[in-house]
């Protein structure tokens, strides 16, 4: 029996459904409790007007609700989670006409990075690909990415530039300010590789090409020397002398959900990072072919990591059907043909 068949015999509506896409689940869907308690979770922000709060670990923040209506399958077709959503669409779409001044602050780069790339980059993977407003970031978000990696440069620091009051420790990992001098910050994230990964469908081929380019930025000899924080300064800002902004992505670790993210771009796929990674996962594999992994891989925490599909955390199956639909959802990317 295929993985994907004991799964559809053995898993729950959330985990069914994200493998068929079938319009007679959604009930079921709806009435499961996990996604219930997130599709509130998010409710309750549109009808509170709150756009406060989009980047953070808490499960109250914006980003970590969207990515897990994502992961339980929550998209555009389902009327009840639509509704949430075109509140946050219809404010990026206001937003993206804003103008800032020639003055770099942290404001105007939180205005961009929070509320551009954060707030849209779950967007296609719900089937949000062609609004307008979620195209022009993703569209804006390639070209600077791209711009930047493709020439394959890992000196992201400038040490030698005078950051008055800036703690000794933190003054070699200060990044040059010619990487986000607009307030466009060029160096990616871990949310532009989820914007990307959702969108790459909707990519036209040299698009595409240009999202790979990305992505291979990755695997280069010299990222693994690219310091864990990336720090940016803003001397015209007087709140603060310098602040973390946001983490390179992180490559160290077992993480599935940062997987199976990559897995949509072949320069991830055919990297050694990815088939040693894949080693690893097969070394969970049962004698039926299917996956159990330790508890940290598909950890499911309060303001921590979600990788639960629905299922019942007491049932003897959850950890393998959660890790089996996992490494599913990841060696499905592999054997996708490129969209034109």
């Amino acid at each position: 029996m295929s993985n994907r068949k004991w799964l559809l015999e053995n898993a729950d509506v959330p985990i069914r459904y994200n493998l068929v896409h079938e319009q007679s689940l959604v009930e079921g869907l709806l009435s499961n409790e996990e996604v219930s308690a997130w599709l509130q979770r998010l409710a309750g922000r549109v009808a509170a007007r709150d756009l406060s709060n989009i980047h953070g670990s808490h499960d109250y923040r914006y980003e970590n609700i969207m990515k897990k209506c994502f992961i339980l399958g929550l998209n555009a077709a389902i009327p009840q989670f639509d509704s949430s959503a075109r509140f946050f669409i219809d404010f990026l779409s206001r937003h993206i006409t804003e103008t800032y001044g020639e003055v770099l602050t942290f404001g105007k780069m939180y205005a961009y990075r929070d509320y551009e790339t954060i707030l849209a980059c779950c967007l296609p993977f719900f089937g949000y690909c062609d609004e307008p407003a979620v195209r022009y970031v993703v569209d804006k978000r390639l070209q600077i990415l791209y711009n930047f990696t493709k020439q394959k440069r890992y000196d992201v620091c400038r040490p030698c530039l005078d950051y008055a009051g800036v703690p000794p420790e933190w003054r070699a990992h200060i990044i040059d300010p010619d990487l986000y001098s607009d307030g466009n910050i060029a160096l990616p994230s871990i949310h532009d590789y989820i914007l990307l990964a959702g969108a790459y469908r909707c990519l036209g081929r040299e698009d595409k090409a240009k999202a790979e380019t990305v992505a291979e930025w990755l695997f280069g000899q010299g990222y693994e020397g690219v310091y864990p924080r990336f720090y940016y300064y803003a001397p015209h800002d007087p709140s603060y002398k310098a602040k973390a902004v946001n983490a390179k992505v992180d490559l160290s670790g077992n993480n599935l959900f940062a997987c199976f993210i990559l897995s949509h771009f072949e320069a991830a796929r055919s990297s050694d990072w990815f088939a040693g990674l894949m080693t690893v996962c097969g070394t969970y594999k049962t004698p039926e072919g299917r996956f159990v992994f330790p508890k940290q891989m598909i950890a499911e925490k309060k303001d921590g990591e979600h990788m639960n599909v629905g299922e019942a955390k007491r049932d003897k199956l959850y950890a393998e059907i959660i890790s089996t639909y996992w490494m599913e959802r990841i060696l499905s990317n592999c054997q996708e043909v490129s969209y034109d």
